[in-house]
């Protein structure tokens, strides 16, 4: 593998890592103690560089110059890599077994009357296990992979769905943490998810802005595009920042896994959503948060099976908020909304709720046809300050193009959710010119334009794309033997494979844009 800079005259910022117009990946930050090239000089930069993502094993090399009369370039030590050398412009390592991580390679150029510069260039190469003479990744050493964080998680053989003792570390430092699985039909895969809880010391996030004491490592072992899930939340938080409003924006982010020492996979980050998480988002922890827990939470006074409710607070488990046992505040609103008509509700709302909110969970769902997240697989929060319950996004394995158990659904599906909550019934019947104009301002002029949507993923795949091919190298066998997946099939009969599911999930988006162009 041949990767190559040359560098021509000198207005540039020193640490660039260029890439060809056909690959990916991320721009790293400006190196410690590196300038900017400036100056007189005829300055073009140029490239032919393959990539900077590698395994141990791999070759590296690259040429470096900067034409100018009477201008030298030389490897800075000690950043020099062993078994490296750098000679007549051409940078050349032969990456061994202990060579796993990040690398900034720092160069120094001197140019005719002018102070030394330097000029920065950052590689990654991976750990590789079948590489003869392999080494075990050393957790506070090994911080990154391909550009995404590593989590080593260390915990007890046989975990389950109750905390156990373990640790784990991130970006050189290791933590004490409780570790258990999480999830319920997720905790059969095979690529399990993984809550994490820290007491003593919180866990500070690479790229986030607090630290917390709760984590979730959400497995993609039901979604082979990778993308998902973090797709929607974004998008949440893009119509949140398009009508500049306060929302409840749970974060994401994506982190590869070792687990006792070895390779488990691509994964995304997410907020546990609970009394820290609220506030991170400056509101008030004190108010009842309710977690939708089954499709019994739909606004109605009658079960999702059609019987009568026993209580009104059905399909909700209560998460913070005191005392524990109190849904009263719940019920009252499952009251209003199951006894009023659609205009009283549309007419009442204000008083109850966050109107602006429950429109846009409508339209999120709506149109990402998440059709296991308009009731059920919610979090509904009651804000001190305001008196009105807010709504948190949550669990989008079902939305676009597939359902939770990995099965296409047809992008010309339309569903109203009318029956699954009976807010949305009621915006329906007796708001639908405002609801519509607000989908129409989101589609032409915001988030949900197919050009923003698009662009995320572009995004997500020069991110991920080396770290997913690797996972599905890892897990494919485990996909296809899974009983839940027997049925996840392309229309030939053929198992979808992760390139096969990043055509398709770009596929559906353009079509569903284009059903939805005059909706």
């Amino acid at each position: 593998m041949l990767s190559v800079i040359a560098l021509v005259g000198c207005t540039v910022p020193v640490q660039v890592t260029v890439l060809p117009a056909e690959d990916t990946g991320p721009t790293p930050d400006l190196l410690p103690d590196t300038e900017e090239l400036d100056g007189p000089g005829d300055c073009t930069l140029t490239d032919d560089l393959d990539g900077v993502w590698f395994w141990e094993g791999d070759t590296v090399a690259f040429r470096l110059g900067c034409e100018e009369a009477g201008a030298e370039v030389a490897l800075s030590m000690p950043s020099s890599p062993p078994a490296s050398s750098f000679s007549d412009g051409v940078f050349e390592w032969e990456t061994g077994p202990s060579d796993g991580g990040r690398h900034d390679l720092v160069f120094s150029v001197q140019r005719p009357g002018a102070a030394p510069s330097t000029y920065g260039v950052t590689v990654w190469v991976a750990d590789n296990p079948e590489l003869a003479g392999a080494q075990p990744v050393v957790a506070t050493e090994y911080t990154e992979e391909w550009g995404l964080p590593v989590f080593h998680l260390s915990a007890p053989e046989g975990l389950g769905g109750t905390y156990q003792p373990g640790t784990v570390t991130v970006d050189g430092t290791t933590l004490e943490a409780s570790v258990k699985i999480r999830g319920a039909s997720s905790a059969n895969y095979p690529k399990k998810s993984y809550m994490l809880e820290f007491e003593e010391d919180e866990l500070a996030v690479p790229g986030w802005d607090k630290t917390r004491d709760h984590l979730i490592l959400l497995s993609t072992f039901d979604d082979n595009s990778y993308v998902r899930q973090k797709l929607v939340y974004d998008l949440w938080a893009g119509i949140a920042a398009h009508w500049d409003a306060d929302r409840l924006v749970p974060r994401t982010g994506f982190a590869v896994v070792y687990l006792n020492g070895v390779y488990h996979g691509l994964y995304v980050m997410l907020d546990r959503i609970d009394n820290e998480f609220l506030r991170h988002m400056g509101l008030e922890d004190t108010g009842d948060l309710f977690k939708a827990v089954n499709h019994d939470a739909n606004f109605y006074l009658t079960a999702s099976n059609g019987s009568e409710k026993s209580r009104l607070s059905a399909g909700y488990e209560k998460k913070e908020g005191d005392p524990e046992d109190d849904f009263s505040s719940l019920e009252d609103l499952v009251a209003f909304t199951g006894s009023a008509s659609a205009e009283e509700i549309v007419s009442g709302m204000d008083d109850w709720l966050d109107r602006g909110e429950f429109m846009d969970w409508l339209l999120l769902v709506h149109y990402t046809l998440s059709e296991d997240s308009a009731g059920k697989n919610s979090y509904l929060y009651l804000d001190p300050e305001r008196g009105v319950f807010r709504y948190a996004p949550w669990d989008f394995n079902h939305a676009w193009g597939q359902n939770w158990y990995t099965q296409r659904t047809s992008v010309d599906r339309i569903n109203s959710f009318s029956g699954s909550n009976r807010v949305f019934w009621a915006l329906h019947e007796a708001d639908s010119d405002a609801l519509w104009a607000r989908f129409a301002e989101l589609r032409d002029n915001g988030p949900l334009a197919l050009d923003a949507l698009t662009s995320m993923v572009d995004g997500y795949y020069a991110e991920i794309l080396p770290s997913a091919e690797r996972d599905w190298d890892h897990w494919r066998s485990e996909y296809r033997s899974y009983g839940g997946w027997a049925s996840s099939r392309d229309a030939s009969g053929n198992w979808t494979e992760f390139p096969e599911e990043q055509d398709y999930l770009y596929t559906w988006l353009e079509q569903r844009a284009a059903l939805y162009s005059e909706f």
